[in-house]
């Protein structure tokens, strides 16, 4: 009876349950299939590693920054698979700091208590774990995104250092990869209208600019060395928003649904119990960075992500505040893991890379460093 009673207390589940998450994530990471742009990402920095110029001597629809920091493990394991895994490693170690920033900002806007019902909700979201395992540049400029929120949320009244650690990482998060434009807009909406509420001064707002703006130069210095403004705007802008290929959001929100409709349920009633003018503008970059999907011209998994941690923190919130949540958590949350956990064992039953591998050690075994291999 005492282990049933210490099993079912809030904070222990909780614990146990981020456990189970967390190895589960662990395994997607190493043992589901390898997306096309994984592939192309390990490329890529092969190719920089080998002195080809991005966009001159190889297409390319993204910032190499990313990319450099793949370079020291394909430099040390060479063209091995595990190089391939090195990469893989250190995106979940991206990954999981993603899951750490998330933790310290459900802690410093909606109380200690939900800190790690919030991992918990966020590891539940099978898109974010699926596609933040994954060797992509999102996790970076996601991270750094995150931090960005962070700093402007660590004080209650924000310092100046945090004003200018904020729109570091909210420069760097767009030097990696332009789609932080969606997180620049909403934060400066923020910040404009704390203005207006006297909570930032015109000052802050103008070294916020400034900040970001000089972190941005030494970047595009770099870049522009071998390429004009216009290469780089045709190339991570012009040919993303000109996209063929382009596809309603209904189908994947069809999917996404499927596994995860009771975090929304949790999300959406989340917004009853927001209270403080931090926790709104939580609430309304959760939304706009969502309402984003709608805006894209290909509106693939990855750009479902950046507002999940935010909608974790609004649900987690719901749960210690709203109805069952109030006694036993437990429930609420062992109720919201049946399609997530279906989902995340399917994929590691069903979708393994073995296959994958096997392909490449064959390709490796059977042709040399110069050979051109068709990879179709």
């Amino acid at each position: 009876m005492d282990i049933l009673k210490k099993l079912f207390n809030n904070i222990f589940f909780e614990k146990l349950l981020l456990s189970v998450l967390l190895l589960c994530s662990f395994l997607l990471c190493i043992l589901q299939n390898f997306d096309h742009d994984e592939f192309e990402a390990v490329h890529t920095a092969w190719k920089i590693l080998h002195n080809e110029r991005i966009y001159i001597d190889f297409f390319q629809q993204k910032p190499p920054f990313f990319h450099y920091t793949l370079i020291p493990f394909i430099k040390i394991f060479k063209e091995t698979i595990t190089a391939l895994f090195a990469c893989k490693i250190y995106s979940y170690v991206l990954f999981c700091a993603i899951l750490y920033v998330a933790y310290l900002i459900s802690k410093d806007v909606f109380g200690s208590r939900i800190k790690y019902l919030t991992l918990a909700i966020i590891l539940s979201f099978t898109v974010f774990t699926d596609k933040l395992t994954e060797i992509r540049p999102d996790i970076l400029y996601i991270l750094f995104a995150m931090l960005a929120v962070y700093f402007l949320y660590k004080n209650i009244r924000i310092k100046k250092q945090s004003i200018i650690l904020s729109a570091i990482s909210l420069g760097l998060s767009f030097v990696v990869l332009p789609k932080a434009v969606f997180y620049v807009v909403p934060i400066g909406i923020i910040l404009i209208v704390r203005l207006f509420l006297k909570k930032v001064s015109l000052i802050d707002l103008l070294l916020y600019i400034l900040t970001f703006i000089c972190t941005l130069i030494p970047f595009f210095i770099f870049l522009l060395r071998d390429i004009t403004f216009a290469d780089y705007w045709f190339f991570n802008y012009s040919i993303n928003a000109n996209f063929l290929g382009a596809f309603s959001p209904k189908y994947n929100w069809i999917f996404i649904l499927k596994y995860n409709f009771e975090f929304f349920i949790l999300a959406l009633l989340g917004s009853l119990s927001i209270k403080s003018y931090r926790q709104i503008e939580i609430y309304v970059l959760a939304c706009f960075l969502l309402a984003t999907t709608f805006w894209v011209k290909a509106p693939n998994f990855q750009y479902y992500v950046p507002a999940m941690p935010f909608f974790a923190m609004i649900a987690a919130n719901s749960v210690v505040k709203i109805g069952i949540g109030k006694k036993n958590s437990s429930i609420v949350l062992a109720i919201l893991m049946i399609f997530p956990m279906k989902f995340y064992i399917q994929q590691l039953t069903e979708n393994r890379n073995r296959l994958q591998l096997s392909r490449i050690q064959y390709v490796l075994d059977n042709t040399k460093p110069g050979d051109y291999v068709y990879d179709g």
